[in-house]
């Protein structure tokens, strides 16, 4: 029987601070698969509504769990957490409009695909309860430095 990966705490982990940060816990099944789990909470910066977070909050925690994965991948004692851009969501479904106030989440990034030039697409889920409640595929940037990628934009 093998050791359960280290759950991490996910604060230095997501390039956010205080409390924009959703994940609670994260961990690593595999090179390619990062996990986390959360207690929904009120209020939040993404949602003030005391009803619950709504479904495209869901799309919010699928970043923030495979910015975790880079972060677990990259983390240094001392370091922070590299940003990164979401460049785009595809095949998002989700099957609830609301993710209720105290519903334990878990979601999973299982990485398909990362080049070099730090480019990468995820498979992403969430589930509650074992029934998966949300999924999508994203593809995110990961630049050396995202601050100098997007000055380059600028006209």
């Amino acid at each position: 029987m093998s050791a359960s990966p280290a759950r991490r705490d996910a604060v230095p982990l997501v390039p956010h601070e205080g409390d924009a940060v959703l994940l609670d816990e994260v961990w690593q099944e595999s090179a390619q698969l990062t996990c986390a789990s959360l207690i929904v909470r009120q209020p939040t910066p993404f949602c003030s509504d005391a009803d619950g977070w709504p479904s495209w909050v869901a799309i919010e925690l699928m970043a923030q769990v495979v910015a975790a994965g880079a972060g677990l991948r990259e983390w240094r004692p001392g370091s922070r957490a590299r940003l990164g851009l979401l460049l785009g969501v595809r095949a998002f479904r989700c099957s609830v409009a609301v993710f209720a106030p105290g519903t334990r989440l878990r979601l999973e990034a299982l990485e398909s695909t990362r080049d070099a030039s730090g480019l990468g697409v995820f498979d992403c889920s969430l589930a509650a309860g074992g029934a998966t409640l949300a999924s999508g595929v994203l593809t995110v940037y990961l630049p050396d430095s995202a601050e100098d990628y997007l000055e380059q934009l600028e006209p």
